[in-house]
């Protein structure tokens, strides 16, 4: 004996959207960095102009340097409150002749319509083979970018 069953019933489908990243900062940027502060300001360049193309998706920024081809894409953890600040932190653990270096950036970007203006914290901190820090190396940049293309929603 056989019972068929058969039931009707609709998918349901949802979903959050959160903005991590304001889209005003989205498009490509002339952006210059000079360096504020350092303890070591002879291991850090005073002053930079680059190309950067910036987009992304979620809570990923998607940073291109359109001049040297660099990229890198970065998970945004704490999202925007004000539609115009966009915040993160990146590290990077390398081994190097059996120590550890780490590679440390702090980053705060405000928006100001087609322009946006900011810092950079770098830190390198150098740990020896029984992973004891040995030296941290700071510097702190002052960041201005101004807009090549790109809406401002």
């Amino acid at each position: 004996m056989f019972f068929c069953l058969s039931a009707n019933a609709e998918t349901l489908k949802g979903g959050v959207s959160e903005d991590y990243i304001p889209k005003g900062f989205f498009g490509s940027w002339g952006v210059i960095s000079k360096l504020s502060s350092s303890n070591n300001p002879v291991m850090f360049n005073y002053e930079s102009r680059d190309v950067w193309m910036l987009s992304g998706y979620g809570n990923v920024l998607v940073l291109e340097n359109l001049e040297s081809g660099a990229r890198s894409e970065i998970t945004i953890k704490d999202k925007t409150h004000d539609g115009k600040t966009l915040k993160f932190v990146r590290e990077k653990t390398v081994q190097e002749g059996g120590k550890k270096v780490v590679y440390k950036e702090i980053v705060s970007f405000v928006l100001y319509g087609n322009n946006f203006s900011g810092t950079d914290d770098f830190i390198v901190e150098r740990y020896d083979t029984e992973n004891k820090l040995e030296k941290k190396d700071s510097a702190k940049y002052s960041i201005s970018g101004v807009r090549i293309s790109g809406t401002n929603p």
